[in-house]
């Protein structure tokens, strides 16, 4: 009965079925997905114009290219329609399917070997494999003939793009129905939608406003007092109410905490280095909460570029802005680095290779790193162009000595210190290293102690070989540090049959000895030394083969039992006779059996007590080392930044990318193709990036400031004026209101860069406020809804359904800052096969304080489309599955915070039924629910509490109502 009440109460909810909860969505957002994902996604093309097809280039086009002289097996590779025909043995790639690709079974040597000069490293081949998974996205579209060079760049044709234009300011167009327009920016969007008989849509609810501007503000919701406040505030004059709340939500700390995660998505923030070796990033918190900061204080976005590009270089006022602009560096050391490439030339190319696609993409919208193997396929970016970047990010210091052998480091900058705190970790280091010196010494003396407590050469009688007697010639030797005595002797391979060592020892009574051989063992040594004892029932010849370590203290070897009378009756020989290799002698021992079998030395019990004592020392000294290092001051300390090299200078091309063939050497400069001017002259003791960030800052520039408001505007109302955030290129799309983004990028410049008035300015607009609700005759003449006839439904990021889930429930942490990584070693988890994986401990805090480990994002961030820390990402791919659905419905985490909720519920919301469901609705979907939807909720929580004797205080029903409306596809779409 209570199951099926439940499920009744689900069905029956508006917008909370469970279709819509396992389905993810309805049908116009799965419209919308469908035609308004670009074919490739920024990430991969990126993807694939760093990692595969500079492998193509370098180990396949010589035999499967346009380029050979015959095509190998039919497989031409230098183009998508290549790989997709396939040669011979059919299509080469099946993509989604490596296991059954022939290009893949192929590089791992299953079948054909390719390239058949050598197999390709793990990792590149993980990349093919990487690739064929995504779906082996393939940006090239141009089929390749077979012969001629290729034409070079003309620069000029290509600052005719609409992308590398300069800025205009075009005049307010002119519009019939001037009453729907709020501010300039209506002005163009109606403007373009009358040109084709569209009208815009109605304004949403004063509840969906609000819900709408507090995401995209601050990325949690309106708190149920806010909501209702506003509702009022709406009804009187709604205009002063919007106005009232886009302030208060500028100025919130919140603000910074949800736009700084956007950027540092572009930034491509981790906390972790990832890849071959998982380095823990100690000191990335410091970037991230520098961003915060700076969205915080609205700092210019120039000053902010300057600042992430070359803030070390940069003049300061106090040393806390030093501090601020070296950290700010970190946006060039956050990227995923190769750290056990043993090439360290080829992996500080790779660096540079990173660092130009991440400014590249990040700042202008481009895709650079296509260009370090040759000219740009589609953009005006000749190779030149990219070592001329080269130049100056090759003389930036990104690694700095080993975190172990072969590993890099990465660069840290010591950052200011108090004099105090200075003085309290000189005194504590001090003190560490007495104690560590104590230590040691102590550990020594007893490693000492128990290796001659454990040793057997102190038992019995040893006769070393300076006290045998020796016929012959042989060389005394310490060459092999294992012996007794002051070394051992050999016979030089001379005069072989004519040499012995013969041990008489002075036994002090009769009876059974072991007799044992010392010498030491190695290559050259004779394999069939002949040894011959002389025992009291007569004589035994044993072979000893010097080659092989010998087993005890792999120094001696026995050579048997043997009854010996007392005193100097008995005697051991080592011959030369019938060796061909090295005789070695050492020492030969006599145990009595007895005492091996049991019977301990006469000094162990003094020995024994002598362990325990310097046993307790060391206790004593490891627990004095433990307290001093729990009540140590914090570290020195540091940024992850980066600093001058120490050769500064020009960069050579390297042919076809490889770091091995360098060309012509290219001066440091600039992309062409977006000069405004004149390029400076470099410094031959500053690395460019202070020039760079100059030109990359400058109002003139082409592109920056388009680039950025074209993000602002995307995060705001769902889509870009340019829908490919991170690409300005030909690949990239048109803009759809060119006019619009040209003055809004010119307005961002005009306030002073201020992200801020950009939102505001947005936000404010009639546009902004638009439903999201589908209608046909629009759709009809627009089914891409470029021109916003309505707005674009969006849904939560990640973070915003975890903070909203933990804010409703009362669990949100308001600390700020911070490391989520203090505790971790150099390494997040061990580099080996047996290592667990990272596991994150539970927070409440807000999730872009999170830790962001490589390769470990955290479940609840990763189910929803958290962005690849690997890439920049201006905007997230949006994914439509079950495991999302599935996340809300089975979470351990979800289920807590339901039953929280219903707890805060009991505390906070009036006593009777109808109240606390009109409660619940506001604090999860910040709206007041329907009457039906009262009525529905009222009748389950009734029945569902007859059939619960066990649930005195009643929260059952209401944690399983909160757990119904937290998993609907209402929560989660912002419309």
């Amino acid at each position: 009965m209570r199951v099926r009440d439940e499920r009744c109460l689900i069905a029956a909810m508006r917008g909370i079925t469970l279709v819509s909860v396992l389905w993810m969505g309805s049908v116009a957002e799965a419209e919308e997905t469908a035609t308004s994902s670009p074919a490739l996604t920024s990430q991969q093309r990126e993807f694939f114009e760093s990692r595969i097809r500079p492998v193509l280039i370098e180990r396949c086009y010589e035999c499967h290219s346009g380029e050979a002289a015959a095509i190998k097996g039919g497989l031409r590779l230098d183009s998508a329609e290549g790989w997709r025909t396939g040669g011979d043995s059919g299509p080469a790639v099946l993509p989604g399917k490596p296991d059954e690709s022939l290009l893949i079974q192929a590089l791992r040597y299953e079948t054909y070997e390719m390239p058949p000069d050598g197999q390709l490293p793990a990792r590149v081949i993980a990349d093919f494999e990487q690739w064929v998974r995504m779906g082996a996205p393939d940006p090239r579209t141009e089929v390749p003939g077979g012969e001629g060079a290729p034409r070079p760049i003309d620069i000029a044709a290509g600052r005719e793009f609409w992308s590398f234009r300069p800025l205009t300011r075009a005049p307010l167009p002119a519009v019939s129905d001037a009453s729907w327009t709020r501010t300039w920016i209506d002005r163009f969007i109606l403007a373009a939608q009358e040109s084709r008989g569209l009208t815009p849509s109605p304004d949403v609810s004063a509840e969906t406003l609000l819900r709408r501007i507090s995401y995209d503000l601050t990325g949690l919701p309106p708190t149920v007092e806010e909501l209702r406040e506003f509702r009022a505030a709406a009804a009187a004059d709604p205009e002063s109410a919007l106005v009232a709340a886009v302030d208060r939500l500028l100025e919130s700390p919140h603000f910074g905490m949800h736009w700084g995660r956007h950027w540092l998505d572009v930034a491509r923030y981790a906390d972790s280095n990832g890849g071959d070796f998982n380095a823990t990033f100690h000191d990335a918190w410091r970037y991230r909460d520098y961003v915060i900061r700076v969205f915080n204080e609205d700092r210019p976005f120039d000053r902010f570029i300057r600042e992430q590009i070359a803030g070390d270089l940069l003049p300061f006022e106090n040393e806390a802005q030093r501090e601020e602009q070296l950290v700010a560096t970190g946006f060039l050391a956050l990227g995923p680095k190769m750290l056990s490439e043993r090439d360290k030339e080829k992996l500080r190319m790779d660096v540079v290779d990173e660092q130009i696609s991440a400014v590249g993409q990040a700042f202008l919208g481009l895709t650079l790193g296509c260009a370090r193997c040759h000219d740009h396929k589609f953009d005006p970016i000749p190779t030149d162009d990219y070592y001329a970047l080269a130049g100056i990010f090759r003389s930036t210091q990104s690694l700095e000595g080993e975190i172990q052998k072969y590993v890099s480091n990465f660069t840290r900058q010591p950052l200011p210190i108090a004099p105090e705190h200075a003085a309290a970790l000189a005194r504590y280091k001090e003190s560490l290293r007495a104690i560590d010196q104590e230590l040691t010494a102590v550990k020594k003396k007893l490693d000492r102690l128990k290796e001659s407590l454990a040793s057997t050469r102190g038992l019995g009688i040893v006769v070393d070989d300076t006290q045998a007697r020796k016929v012959g010639e042989w060389k005394s030797s310490t060459h092999v540090n294992r012996f007794i005595g002051e070394g051992y002797i050999h016979d030089d391979k001379q005069s072989k049959g004519e040499k012995s060592v013969t041990y008489i020892p002075n036994l002090p009574a009769a009876g059974e000895y072991e007799v044992r051989f010392a010498f030491a063992s190695g290559n050259g040594r004779d394999r069939q030394v002949p040894v011959r004892i002389r025992h009291a029932q007569g004589e035994t010849v044993v072979s000893v083969d010097q080659a092989v370590e010998p087993p005890i203290e792999k120094l001696f070897v026995p050579l048997g039992r043997f009854l010996f009378e007392a005193g100097e009756a008995g005697a051991v020989t080592v011959s030369t006779e019938g060796t061909t290799e090295y005789v070695i002698a050492d020492a030969m021992q006599f145990i009595p059996v007895a005492e091996l079998e049991g019977k301990p030395p006469a000094a162990a019990p003094q020995l024994r007590a002598e362990q325990e004592a310097l046993e307790a020392e060391v206790q004593r000294l490891e627990g004095e080392k433990k307290a001093l290092q729990a009540a140590a001051p914090p570290r020195e300390p540091t940024a992850l930044a980066v600093k001058e090299a120490q050769d500064v200078g020009d960069c050579a091309v390297c042919i076809r990318g490889e770091h091995n063939r360098p060309g012509r050497i290219v001066p440091r400069g600039f992309l062409q193709v977006a000069l405004f001017s004149d390029p400076p002259e470099f410094s031959a003791r500053e690395s460019g990036r202070r020039e760079l960030a100059d030109w990359i800052a400058d109002p003139r520039h082409p592109l920056t400031a388009r680039v950025y408001v074209n993000r602002v505007w995307a995060h705001l109302l769902g889509e870009g004026l340019v829908r490919t955030v991170d690409n300005f290129g030909r690949l990239g799309d048109p803009p759809s209101h060119s006019e619009l983004l040209d003055r809004l990028a010119l307005d961002f410049i005009a306030q002073g860069w201020s992200t801020k008035a950009l939102i505001r300015q947005i936000v404010l607009s009639r546009v902004y406020r638009q439903q999201a609700r589908h209608r046909e005759e629009a759709f009809l003449h627009d089914p891409e809804n470029r021109l916003l006839w309505r707005a674009h439904r969006k849904r939560l990021p990640a973070e915003a359904i975890r903070d909203t889930l933990l804010l409703a429930s009362g669990g949100l942490e308001t600390a700020c800052g911070g490391s989520p990584v203090e505790g971790l070693g150099t390494l997040v988890t061990d580099n080996s096969a047996a290592a667990q994986g990272y596991q994150a401990g539970e927070s409440s805090r807000r999730s872009v304080y999170l830790p962001i480990i490589r390769n470990e994002l955290p479940t609840m961030l990763s189910a929803f489309d958290f962005a690849d820390p690997d890439f920049v990402t201006g905007r997230r791919p949006e994914t439509n599955v079950p495991a999302q659905a599935l996340v809300l419905l089975n979470s351990p985490f979800v289920r807590d915070v339901a039953r929280q909720t219903a707890e805060r519920l009991a505390r906070e919301a009036s006593g009777d039924d109808v109240g606390r469901v009109i409660w619940l609705y506001e604090a999860i979907l910040s709206r007041h629910p329907a009457p039906a939807e009262v009525d529905r909720a009222v009748r389950f929580v009734e029945s569902f509490r007859s059939h619960r004797a066990d649930d005195p205080q009643g929260l059952v029903p209401w944690s399983r109502l909160a757990h119904v409306l937290y998993a609907s596809t209402e929560f989660r779409l912002l419309d």
